[in-house]
């Protein structure tokens, strides 16, 4: 049998623009989380990690967190055990750098402090710089909550230094992110970032929107953006960072497949793409993972991934002198080929 050679990222310095704290725990202790609180035993391998599975729709996708995470986080020490685990996740795979969303709705629905949650993650980023790795906590602000809503929000958290900027997620459908200017110029005002998710769910015209309208430079999945030319050169010509996230589209349908998934168009494009994981609970992949499906199912380059993480450093929220020892790291890494049976 012919020797094939793969190739070891685990050691690969990496950056995650992408991720959502509640989408983030690992199976496992997910699993060990259930049983200790509430009595349940959950399949050692849940169903939709086939890699045959896809959603039916967003909504089944979005039941999953109900039935799995919230109850959880609901638990008296919930928060605090899916933050460790999540940031321990980070520093297992030698990301450097994350920014992660996280609801603060479901903070305050579940009758949780949301100052206190605050300290966790402070506590938590503490660590997690300790052990070399930088971690920025977005809110993640629900798009069909409304603007009063985000505006609400916005105030509440924009002088919280544990808050480096605001989100904007959820059902993209109706609710393209011109209708929160002012909640956005707020954040602005306050010297936070503003993301968005566009161009996931619907087509190219709510990525120009978030861009021209809502001088937005961060988007989430822009998937749809490789439909209409004049998009494509705007976020380039805007220098607008893409935050792409391959498994979660495939699995959910936004791409017709994993091999026609955009990243390599918009990234011979010139546009600042980057590989991010999105939900690792229900798609099943980290960012380990991902890069290393990108290498074996779309033939992607070592020189490929080290491009897109330096894309990811160079719009990272850190200081200079960090971001050039980031990069350094990234430039010296040279992989090792493990040699399997296959």
């Amino acid at each position: 049998m012919q020797e094939k050679p793969t190739i070891d990222l685990s050691q690969m310095p990496k950056a995650e623009l992408h991720l959502h704290l509640e989408g983030m725990p690992r199976w496992e202790t997910l699993r060990q989380a259930h049983r200790r609180h509430y009595g349940t035993e959950l399949p050692a391998v849940p169903y939709w990690y086939a890699a045959d599975f896809r959603f039916a729709n967003f909504g089944e996708f979005a039941s999953l967190f109900r039935e799995y995470v919230h109850p959880w986080l609901q638990a008296p020490s919930g928060y605090a055990e899916v933050i460790r685990d999540c940031f321990d996740s980070l520093i297992e795979q030698n990301i450097r750098y994350a920014e992660i969303n996280f609801t603060p709705l479901l903070v305050e629905k579940f009758g949780f402090s949301l100052p206190n949650i605050l300290d966790l993650l402070a506590a938590e980023i503490d660590r997690a710089k300790d052990r070399n790795c930088t971690i920025r906590m977005f809110a993640g602000l629900l798009r069909d909550r409304g603007s009063e809503e985000a505006i609400a929000w916005v105030k509440k958290l924009r002088s919280s230094p544990i808050i480096s900027g605001f989100d904007f997620q959820g059902n993209e459908v109706g609710w393209p992110v011109d209708r929160f200017l002012t909640a956005i110029d707020l954040a602005k005002e306050a010297g936070k970032r503003v993301k968005a998710h566009a161009g996931e769910m619907t087509g190219p015209e709510n990525i120009k929107i978030a861009v021209e309208r809502a001088r937005i430079d961060r988007i989430g999945h822009g998937t749809s953006a490789i439909q209409d030319p004049e998009v494509v050169e705007l976020l380039r010509d805007r220098h607008v960072t893409v935050e792409m996230c391959p498994t979660s589209n495939e699995r959910l349908k936004y791409v017709k497949s994993y091999r026609e998934h955009p990243i390599f168009d918009l990234d011979a494009a010139g546009i600042a793409v980057t590989v991010n994981s999105d939900d690792p609970t229900f798609f099943g992949l980290n960012l380990t993972d991902e890069l290393s499906r990108l290498m074996a199912q779309r033939q992607a380059k070592i020189s490929d991934l080290k491009r897109w993480t330096r894309n990811a450093f160079c719009h990272a929220i850190l200081d200079e002198k960090t971001r050039r020892r980031y990069l350094s790291e990234l430039e010296a890494w040279q992989p090792t080929a493990d040699v399997l049976d296959g």
